[in-house]
């Protein structure tokens, strides 16, 4: 498996934009299946359903993993059961797991965040992304919808 190119500055990005919110608070499991469901339900998100299941106790960080031709697998890790774990996971997932973190998953990343926390979150990733010098890339998929009232965050 080649560099995962910009790991370090995505995860740069996601804090600048997230730390303090209510995304980045730990949620009860099913809360975060839940919001799984509302993305895998959506009529434009174009992978069916995608299994998430708990990381390994010992685990201390979620990933996403696809094996052969087989579908992705979502495993989230106790310290990182947060809202936005959940979107970052699945951007993974909506780029192609082989992205990493290029500029595809960027633009997953952005247009989940848009869909599942609104179009102010979705700004606030693009400019925690411009701060690090990271750009998204170009779309491969149908444009989901932005949601201006997605219930946005709880400041902490």
């Amino acid at each position: 498996m080649s560099a995962d190119i910009g790991r370090e500055a995505v995860y740069a990005a996601e804090i600048a934009a997230f730390e303090g919110t209510s995304f980045e608070s730990l949620s009860p499991f099913a809360e975060l299946l839940d919001l799984a469901a509302l993305i895998t339900g959506a009529a434009w998100w174009p992978h069916g359903s995608i299994e998430v299941v708990p990381a390994r106790a010992d685990a201390g960080s979620s990933s996403t993993r696809q094996r052969s031709a087989g579908a992705p697998v979502v495993r989230l890790a106790a310290p990182q059961l947060t809202p936005a774990t959940v979107v970052h996971e699945f951007a993974h997932v909506l780029a192609g797991v082989s992205h990493g973190h290029d500029d595809v998953f960027r633009r997953a990343h952005v247009d989940l965040t848009g869909y599942a926390f609104g179009d102010e979150p979705a700004s606030w990733l693009l400019a925690g992304y411009a701060a690090m010098g990271l750009e998204p890339g170009v779309r491969a998929w149908s444009a989901p919808p932005l949601r201006h009232e997605a219930g946005g965050p709880v400041a902490l």
